[in-house]
C-alpha cells in the first residue's frame, strides 16, 4: 500500500481517471455494437467490451484498495457517461458507419493504452505493485483489441462501401 500521502492521492486520480474512461469506452462499445452489421466484427466487439466491463472492475477493486471511490470518482464517472452517451446518439447518424467505428475503437484503443502505461509507471512510483500490475494486464488486453481492428480495415473499408450501394 502507498504510504506518502500525496503520492496516494495521484495515484488515486490516475485510476479514477482510467476507470471513467474505461465507463466511457463500454458505451462506446455498445453504440459500435449496435450499428456494426457484420456478425464477426459485432462478437470481437462484444468480447471486447466484456474485457472492459472486466477491466473497470479491476481498476474499482485497486480504488476501493486506495480508499478513492467517492464523489469524486463517481463524478468522473458520471462525466464520462455523459459524453459516450452523446457521442452515441450521433453515431447511429453518421454515414460510413464501419469504417468510422473501427476508426474511433482504435483509436480509442491507444488511448487506453497510453493511460494504462501512465498508470503503471506512477503506480510503481507510488509503490503499488498491484495497481502496476492491474495496468499491465488491461493494456496487454487493449494492445491486442487494437492488434484486432487492424487486421480487419480492409474488412471495414469493404463494408463502407457495400452499405453505401458501391462494391467493393
Amino acid at each position: 500500500m502507498v504510504e506518502n500521502e500525496a503520492m496516494r492521492g495521484r495515484l488515486i486520480e490516475y485510476v479514477q481517471d482510467v476507470h471513467a474512461l474505461e465507463g466511457n469506452v463500454g458505451l462506446m462499445l455498445d453504440s459500435i455494437i449496435l450499428t456494426t452489421s457484420d456478425e464477426e466484427l459485432r462478437e470481437m466487439f462484444r468480447v471486447h467490451r466484456e474485457e472492459s466491463r472486466r477491466q473497470q472492475e479491476r481498476l474499482r477493486v485497486r480504488l476501493e484498495a486506495l480508499r478513492g471511490l467517492g464523489l469524486a470518482s463517481l463524478g468522473k464517472d458520471v462525466s464520462a457517461i455523459a459524453s459516450a452517451q452523446a457521442k452515441g446518439i450521433f453515431d447511429v447518424f453518421r454515414s460510413d458507419k464501419p469504417v468510422q467505428n473501427a476508426r474511433d475503437a482504435f483509436v480509442t484503443e491507444h488511448l487506453e493504452i497510453a493511460s494504462y502505461e501512465i498508470l503503471e509507471r506512477m503506480a510503481v512510483r507510488a509503490g503499488d505493485e498491484e495497481t502496476a500490475r492491474v495496468a499491465r494486464e488491461n493494456r496487454a488486453e487493449e494492445q491486442a483489441m487494437a492488434g484486432r481492428i487492424a487486421e480487419n480495415w480492409d474488412r471495414f473499408v469493404d463494408l463502407a462501401l457495400m452499405e453505401g450501394g458501391r462494391r467493393a
